[in-house]
């Protein structure tokens, strides 16, 4: 809803599912005014996409709502398949997503799960905290760009059911994000592809289902999908499981006709167990899998994010934490340009930066859904590449990596002083291949890169500001979405110069951070730093810094390592990229 006393809003978001939340969330947090429209009359029900990553948990730390979702979400459930057809013993038991104890770097390292109802309130109150909610009943009906804004057409029915009914209204925006799902409105008008296929064979039915008798504690599953498979899996909410159904020997268009042929299939499914007793069914759906992406996010005036650009298979849960990373990549970009610090150009890169992540992920999903239809895997576990910690840009026109260009120097110079002895040089790594991307960092080699997820370091002393003073903290309670982070190591390069370069750039974009070992005294002149602290653990030297070369770390606003560089030259090639969208020379 728009606030009439409130600036116009100079963003149009289409769809208020997580996608357009976090996108509004970090547009809000950057000071841009929006206008969040989702078409559905009433708020979604249901679990759905109940899976949250790892690294979803850390751009929620960003949002500052990571204390919300935890205090609601609960682990992966442990796994208890039955044996058939009685369906009470326990044939297996396994953990999913085995437990991992947090490290400095990683402070998530556990999926969670929550219903995605939930976490929309979540997003919901944190959005009110700005003066905004989303406008239910209102749909996109089309638009019209031009090389200056963009005009949309809207129904505004409210909580009227009767899709002939609504008050058109025409409102113009600076810019217009479709973040409104796979049949949205904006991609299909834009005239962006959806390449790719709907897998017929393949379908599932989906929902959430209140029991009584069955154990909360687990994840139950009876069967295989090579027949019938019956998933029950506890949730957040007493007595309440999200379900699916599916197998090669289901009738789906016949149990989707009512909830009599739901309860009849998962009694003739489970055992026909006397003791379990269906008490409602929330609300179910029938899935069949598609499997598609756009080739770009969008031009001009106009991009998509989420489901609104990829779609694909549910296994490995990275539908909507791929369109949360969607939403944080573009969010911080999209502020800079709409503010005029920006050139357009840099929305570019949103595009460069995100398809080939969305092309891996395809890959991933779509392996795991042929080992779960084949029933490869008995105990099926989380790949921890799908956690989404090793997702990168290292090949991004934007970012900057002077210790590379240092290190691949010196590998050089070593290889060639060893074949004057004849012995052989390393072959090149995976990583140094320039035409291969490894964009999930699946073969990454442990040294940190441009382009890479920016860890998290634990265990600092805030010496400065003087209120914070002798305060523990971490790092990712620095970063935020509304501004870049220059990490200063003042044992490796000189912080005041490094300080006094950046006051050349808007005031409020960039937080300095002056780092100094455990036990020695902060460097002279360095005032006017945002923050000094010790590394009493030393685990930002060692995350960041750990060979002593290149002690000037940028971390964008969107958690990524834009630039690691040794000096104010590439520290000021990086920050006129950005705030001038221009290309590195």
């Amino acid at each position: 809803m728009v606030d009439p006393t409130s600036p116009p809003p100079k963003v149009l978001i289409v769809g208020g599912g997580p996608s357009g939340l976090v996108l509004a969330l970090q547009l809000l947090h950057n000071g841009v005014p929006i206008r969040i429209i989702e078409k559905n009359s009433f708020p979604r029900l249901g679990q759905r996409g109940a899976g949250i990553m790892p690294r979803s948990l850390e751009l929620f730390t960003s949002l500052r709502i990571i204390e919300d979702v935890m205090n609601r979400a609960i682990l992966t459930p442990p796994v208890r398949l039955y044996k058939m057809p009685e369906g009470v013993e326990i044939a297996h038991e396994f953990e999913m997503s085995p437990r991992r104890n947090p490290t400095p770097s990683h402070p998530y390292l556990n999926p969670v799960m929550l219903g995605q109802d939930k976490l929309e309130k979540i997003f919901h109150k944190a959005l009110a905290g700005f003066g905004c909610t989303v406008e239910l009943g209102t749909e996109l009906k089309s638009f019209v760009q031009t090389d200056g804004n963009v005009t949309a057409t809207l129904i505004k029915r409210g909580m009227s059911q009767d899709m002939d009914s609504g008050e058109i209204e025409e409102a113009t925006f600076d810019y217009m994000i479709g973040a409104d799902g796979a049949r949205g409105v904006v991609r299909n008008q834009l005239g962006l592809s959806f390449v790719g296929e709907t897998r017929n064979v393949e379908n599932f039915v989906v929902g959430d289902i209140c029991l009584d008798g069955l154990s909360q504690k687990y994840w139950h599953m009876w069967g295989d999908a090579s027949d019938v498979l019956i998933s029950v899996r506890a949730t957040e909410t007493p007595k309440l499981f999200n379900f699916v159904i599916g197998g090669k020997n289901i009738n789906y268009t016949k149990i989707m006709q009512n909830e009599a042929e739901i309860k009849k299939c998962f009694f003739e499914h489970t055992g026909q167990r006397s003791d379990i007793k269906v008490l409602d069914i929330p609300w179910m759906s029938q899935y069949t899998p598609n499997i598609r992406m756009v080739d770009r996010f969008g031009f001009g005036r106009v991009y998509v994010t989420g489901d609104a650009g990829h779609v694909h298979s549910p296994t490995g849960g990275q539908g909507m934490n791929t369109g949360i990373q969607d939403s944080f990549n573009l969010g911080w970009k999209l502020a800079l340009v709409a503010k005029g610090i920006s050139s357009p150009s840099l929305l570019e890169t949103f595009s460069e930066e995100r398809i080939p992540v969305i092309a891996e992920m395809i890959v991933q999903t779509t392996k795991l859904l042929k080992k779960t239809l084949d029933n490869d895997e008995p105990s099926p576990q989380t790949n921890s590449t799908l956690f989404q910690l090793g997702v990168n840009y290292r090949w991004s026109s934007i970012v900057l990596d002077e210790r590379k260009k240092i290190e691949v120097d010196r590998e050089a110079i070593e290889d060639a002083y060893l074949q004057q002895f004849e012995f052989p040089g390393d072959d090149d790594g995976p990583e140094d291949d320039p035409d291969r991307l490894d964009s999930y960092g699946e073969n990454q080699d442990g040294r940190l890169r441009a382009g890479d997820r920016a860890p998290d370091a634990s265990g600092l002393a805030i010496e400065a500001p003087f209120d914070l003073a002798k305060q523990s903290c971490q790092l990712f309670q620095i970063y935020g979405p509304a501004h870049h982070t220059v990490l200063i190591f003042a044992d490796v390069v000189n912080a005041a110069d490094i300080i006094t370069g950046l006051l050349n750039y808007p005031k409020g974009l960039i937080r300095t951070v002056v780092i100094v070992p455990t036990r020695r005294p902060a460097p002279r002149n360095v005032d006017g730093a945002d923050f000094v602290v010790e590394d009493r653990g030393g685990h930002a030297a060692s995350a960041y810094c750990p060979t002593g070369v290149c002690g000037v770390c940028i971390i964008r606003p969107d958690g990524v390592v834009g630039a690691l560089v040794k000096g104010p030259t590439w520290m000021h090639r990086y920050f006129r990229g950005i705030f001038t969208a221009g290309r590195s020379p």
